[in-house]
């Protein structure tokens, strides 16, 4: 259950060639770099802008529909900072007239790609459960896949064959979140899908 959509490849790819870029023409080439490569690096910052307001709204539907839940932590907190104040600069920027460079135009949506990226969170659908508590990679488990849930006061351990167990703890998550999430994980208890652990 490793797919990656074509959205977040886009993103991150696109992410790492506009650094190289921007390293590249200001480091390396300030005076030598053609116009055109500056075209190029343009169209790709917007379809990288592109793929990651995409995953944006794939997560604002998925937290609409009852599927997504934010961890309340910095990255929570970084994200819709983000989300706020680019905008807002860029238009006070506009506004104003002050001239912010073709390299930091080229690296907002590298930003914005790593902040969304980085953000905490669980999806917790009918079909699976995906989890990034950390700063690796997510961890996704099929339900029929669960072998056990230890519903704790503070904790919630998911345990599957063969994989680490995904622990959520429950001081990272808004108190309505924190519900929806037991009260969607106690349902797998009677399902026959695990042994229950009491």
């Amino acid at each position: 259950m490793s797919y990656r959509p074509p959205y977040q490849w886009l993103a991150d790819v696109g992410s790492v060639i506009l650094v190289l870029f921007v390293v590249v023409a200001y480091r390396f080439y300030p005076q030598s770099t053609p116009s055109w490569s500056f075209t190029l690096a343009s169209l790709l910052a917007i379809a990288v802008l592109v793929a990651v307001s995409t995953e944006l709204y794939l997560m604002l539907r998925d937290y609409r529909a009852g599927y997504f839940y934010p961890m309340r932590n910095a990255s929570l907190f970084v994200l819709l900072l983000s989300l706020f104040g680019i905008p807002a600069y860029l238009i006070y920027a506009w506004i104003t007239g002050l001239y912010l460079g073709p390299a930091t135009l080229l690296l907002v949506p590298v930003f914005l790609t790593l902040v969304t990226r980085n953000l905490f969170r669980v999806r917790l659908d009918g079909l699976s459960l995906r989890a990034k508590t950390g700063f690796g990679s997510p961890r996704e488990v099929a339900l029929f896949n669960v072998e056990e849930v230890k519903l704790e006061e503070d904790k919630i351990t998911v345990e599957s064959g063969g994989q680490p167990p995904i622990q959520l703890l429950r001081v990272f998550f808004f108190p309505v979140h924190w519900k929806a999430i037991r009260t969607r994980l106690s349902t797998l208890r009677g399902s026959g899908l695990h042994r229950p652990v009491e």
